[in-house]
């Protein structure tokens, strides 16, 4: 019996969380099919199952021309989780799910590692527990995590790095080998975070060097120089690719500001999205409780290391949230130890803060209300640039009080069918591989599943007639309106010279099928109703098995 009660109280915390976030992860993991940039990732990955390496071109399709300077090599982000992806491709077969896999896997490992290493860095169980339990219900890390693509990986490297170097304190040789392996798979995987995460840690080594052996500084010199060995070469390597995504960029959106006035728009846009879904800041005056007096080197590191992450990610074109993903696990930790301090003596009030916090956003937006109040009458304010105009969007949009924990619970529990849901599953029964398609949004996507010979937006021409026509983004009027760029007069030049019949899909005419940017994540499928559709041109000379109107 005693035997029973010790297994239970020591391993039931972890097991319960494996048991929680499984399906958490899992359920309707492969319901929708590759999205956006899911689907141009993925297209990457299959080229290294033809040629051994990352290619922007499979041989007929491409992907990511703009940042092509290496003859075709693909450069453009670290190779790691393309490798780990196409293992899962080559083993599985190419499906959403084996897209899909190796990023949900790492989820649940970082929910494990995660509270194994708050465990070890608190020695406080309940603390750990909590930790790990708010980060297995953050709907923004969930959706990562069943991302088909590098985001979600930050986090488990960010707990295991910190892991293996906060042994460096113990006063016995310390083995530096796995924080060496740790810092080169983190660099190349994505060099951005990985940067801001070292910079955090190495300004916390200085800081604390005389409580280290000099042994162990000598070790964490040979970490630092072998970590260099297999990164900085890479880095020079890829440099010239920096320029091109920089003007690529730059011409895709009004709201991308190269200048140095766009790093505090980011910091202020990052900040906002830390407050709403990860810590609110109204919390923050509590990290002066004395109660918090023996967490504090630990605390410390925590706010330093998310630090260094938020001004790393300020040189990113758009305040995204998977670019500091790796300060969530730092956050969430932080947010552990501040709720077991407020009520260190009520361990049902702690549990029912944290509910509180994690089932809804009453606590991170509340705050904010009267600002929305404020501005809500005084759109004016906000019409001198597109900066503004989108900060106004955001503010009306963001601050309000909602539930997306409920609202992810839903979505996995039911079937999303998107607009590129429908286009795959047409194109399954009336398409056929090498067959030319004219896609105007997700092409990649549409390779992955149909194998056909897709034309991109910019790159059609007049003297083009592709089997396949579909308009469901920006151009979808183009064909009937009198626009005046070139991709509509190409578009409207080959619907007159050519015959072709007009399908029309029972789907929204949406540029993207689904985002993983929580701001504007979908949870349930969208309407067709009252709303433009999808609009398949089929060539004359082609049959469709089942037409749909």
């Amino acid at each position: 019996m005693s035997l029973l009660k010790h297994l239970g109280s020591k391993y039931f915390p972890l097991f319960f969380l494996i048991v929680y976030s499984t399906p958490m992860i899992f359920l309707g993991l492969s319901d929708s099919v590759l999205q956006v940039d899911e689907g141009a990732d993925t297209f990457i990955t299959t080229t290294i199952l033809k040629f051994g390496f990352p290619m922007h071109s499979d041989g007929i399709n491409s992907s990511m021309l703009f940042a092509d300077v290496h003859n075709g090599l693909f450069v453009y982000r670290p190779w790691f989780s393309y490798y780990a992806q196409a293992l899962s491709l080559s083993v599985i077969g190419q499906t959403t799910f084996a897209a899909r896999l190796p990023f949900a896997l790492i989820g649940v490992f970082s929910v494990i590692f995660f509270y194994r290493f708050s465990l070890k860095f608190t020695g406080r169980p309940f603390i750990a527990f909590l930790a790990a339990f708010l980060l297995a219900s953050s709907i923004p890390t969930l959706v990562y995590f069943r991302t088909a693509r590098y985001v979600g990986i930050p986090i488990l490297l960010t707990v295991l790095l910190l892991n293996f170097y906060i042994d460096i304190y113990k006063n016995k040789k310390w083995n530096p080998f796995p924080l060496t392996i740790v810092s080169i798979i983190f660099f190349h995987t994505m060099y951005v975070e990985f940067a801001g995460m070292i910079a955090g840690v190495l300004i916390h080594f200085f800081i604390h060097i005389k409580e280290t052996l000099p042994e162990n500084r000598k070790r964490a010199l040979w970490a630092a120089s072998i970590t260099g060995v297999f990164c900085i070469p890479w880095f020079i390597f890829i440099s010239p690719v920096f320029s091109h995504v920089s003007q690529h960029l730059e011409s895709t959106s009004t709201l991308i500001d190269p200048s140095w006035q766009g790093f505090p728009k980011r910091f202020f846009g990052f900040l906002f999205q830390i407050n709403n879904y990860i810590f609110p800041f109204i919390l923050l005056p509590l990290l002066f409780l004395r109660r918090l007096q023996p967490f504090s080197k630990q605390t410390s590191l925590l706010l330093l290391c998310s630090l260094t992450m938020l001004i790393t990610a300020l040189p990113h074109s758009m305040p995204l949230q998977q670019y500091i993903i790796s300060s969530f696990p730092l956050l969430f930790l932080l947010l552990a130890i501040l709720l077991t301090s407020i009520f260190p003596k009520y361990p049902l009030l702690q549990s029912l803060l944290a509910a509180l916090l994690i089932t809804t956003n009453l606590i991170h937006v509340g705050p904010l209300i009267p600002l929305k109040a404020l501005v809500k009458d005084r759109p004016e304010w906000f019409q001198k640039s597109p900066y503004l105009k989108n900060t106004f969007n955001s503010l009306m949009r963001e601050i309000k009080f909602r539930s997306v924990y409920f609202d992810y619970i839903y979505e996995i529990s039911h079937d999303y069918r998107g607009p590129l849901d429908e286009i795959v599953a047409f194109f399954k029964v009336n398409g056929k591989p090498g067959e030319s398609c004219y896609i105007d949004n997700e092409p990649e996507s549409l390779v992955y599943y149909t194998r056909m010979k897709v034309i991109r937006r910019d790159h059609i021409k007049a003297q083009d007639a592709p089997d396949w026509i579909v308009l469901r983004g920006d151009y979808r009027e183009s064909v009937k309106d009198n626009s005046s760029s070139k991709i509509a007069r190409n578009l409207r030049a080959i619907l007159s010279k050519h015959p072709y019949s007009k399908i029309e899909l029972n789907s929204p005419a949406m540029r993207v099928n689904n985002t993983y940017d929580i701001q504007i994540h979908l949870f349930r499928s969208p309407s067709s109703a009252n709303t433009d559709k999808v609009t398949i041109y089929k060539r004359a000379n082609h049959s469709p098995k089942n037409k749909t109107t």
